[in-house]
């Protein structure tokens, strides 16, 4: 399961942030880059729900469409492929659809 991390407030980055009296903090979320011939390339992120950054997530990533459930699981639960994980983990459903290369939008 992803977990919140700042991103980099060194330099401009931190002064724009402290001006505006926002937090360098990013929501819990996993980022995606998606390649198949034939396909436009599809760069995503998908969001924890319950994260209690989600309204203010830094770089204002979070839509409601990306916010997904993600499931606990006990320990000793097969994983998808079969393994057996000694602690809890996790499970998400995310659907990707990827566009034709030649689709504009």
């Amino acid at each position: 399961t992803p977990t919140p991390y700042p991103i980099p407030y060194d330099g401009p980055v931190g002064k724009m942030l402290e001006a505006t009296g926002r937090s360098p903090m990013r929501a819990s979320h996993l980022h995606f880059m998606v390649e198949a011939p034939g396909c436009r390339t599809l760069v995503t992120h998908i969001f924890v729900r319950g994260d209690e950054l989600l309204d203010s997530d830094t770089v204002f990533g979070v839509k409601e469409s990306l916010i997904k459930d993600f499931e606990r699981r006990p320990p000793g639960t097969p994983t998808p492929d079969g393994r057996v994980v000694d602690g809890t983990w996790t499970k998400v459903r995310f659907d990707i659809v990827l566009a034709p290369a030649d689709a504009r939008g």
